[in-house]
């Protein structure tokens, strides 16, 4: 018997589907307490009856006709047994995995499936996102670390794009602590590939792969600038350690600034490392506190942020307990001084 992960996937490959027509049918399979499964199930005439939108309108492009024959597709089939026999989970908007705080946040434009790769709970715990320019130095690679191994050590999961420069340091200074990682994607998750500076680390037991996107989607500016929306979902607190300003003098936009930016309009906090202690002065940082994020220059002040923040129990998969933002050996230190 086919689960329910290959029905979420099957509506995911059918022609014409997009996130909008398919949290469409999830609310009215809702209200009519049905089933991903029993969607494949109806004949045409009851599809319509139920689904009155789809073929119409917004939604002219999609057409129930399609869902017989993806039943019978035996390529689609494999490939989603090759995704799951690589360890890849495949979650739906019904699925109690899912992530109700980006259900919440996001409303329609969450994604309809995650693909997920790795440790699954830390898929429902907020974390703090630690975001920035992919050209760095010396001094802000290490800056980085820095903060991410105080946010780990203070079991706070670290999440970033994993992306080089900032983000790839995120995600190694959480790791180098023995902390977690979320790694949000901006391709599909049959793109991985474990950086070297990761290799040596325990990252398949405490780090969680995450995209939105079909499985062999490849890397594209749109894609990252849509994933970044789903790293603020999944985060209590952004912080930005390197910006370049909303856009260069070429018009190019700047990724970082773009996550901030959405960040402040889902009143979620954004923490800017102080422009003074870099050099030269990042202006997308200078422009990023100018609108409301709060300049910081030691983790301290994030962490007692976090500490205000009402406190969310969780539980791992051996049912001990997480507290999210809780902070009971601080581990805080003064390493930023004038660069």
């Amino acid at each position: 018997m086919r689960d329910k992960e290959y029905f979420w996937y099957m509506l995911a490959n059918a022609p014409g589907f997009g996130p909008k027509s398919i949290h469409y049918i999830y609310k009215n399979l809702q209200t009519d307490n049905l089933s991903i499964r029993d969607l494949f199930k109806l004949d045409t005439e009851e599809l319509s009856r139920r689904f009155p939108e789809i073929g119409r309108s917004k939604f002219s492009k999609t057409n129930f006709s399609c869902l017989a024959e993806l039943e019978t597709n035996n390529k689609l089939y494999n490939t989603f047994e090759k995704l799951t026999s690589d360890g890849v989970s495949i979650i739906g908007l019904d699925d109690d995995r899912y992530p109700k705080f980006v259900l919440k946040s996001m409303g329609d434009s969450a994604p309809s499936i995650l693909y997920c790769k790795g440790y699954l709970p830390l898929l429902d715990q907020k974390g703090v996102a630690v975001v920035g320019a992919r050209d760095i130095g010396e001094f802000e690679t290490t800056t980085t670390k820095t903060i991410a191994k105080e946010l780990a050590k203070n079991g706070i999961n670290v999440i970033s794009g994993y992306a080089k420069g900032v983000d790839t340091s995120a995600h190694l200074g959480a790791l180098q602590a023995q902390g977690t990682t979320t790694m949000i994607l901006s391709f599909g998750i049959n793109h991985i590939t474990v950086r070297k500076e990761l290799k040596d680390k325990d990252w398949e037991k405490n780090a969680l792969f995450v995209s939105q996107f079909e499985p062999y989607e490849k890397f594209s500016g749109v894609n990252a600038m849509i994933r970044n929306r789903l790293v603020c979902a999944m985060s209590k607190a952004i912080v930005v350690i390197k910006s370049g300003p909303e856009k260069d003098n070429s018009g190019k936009m700047s990724g970082t600034f773009n996550t901030a930016k959405t960040a402040l309009q889902m009143n979620i906090p954004v923490f800017v490392l102080s422009p003074k202690i870099l050099n030269p002065t990042p202006q997308g940082n200078v422009d990023l506190i100018k609108i409301g994020a709060i300049e910081f220059s030691d983790t301290a002040e994030i962490l007692k942020h976090l500490e205000e923040q009402p406190q969310k129990e969780q539980l791992d998969v051996s049912g001990q307990s997480i507290v999210n933002g809780k902070i009971d050996e601080p581990y805080q230190t003064n390493l930023f001084e004038a660069h």
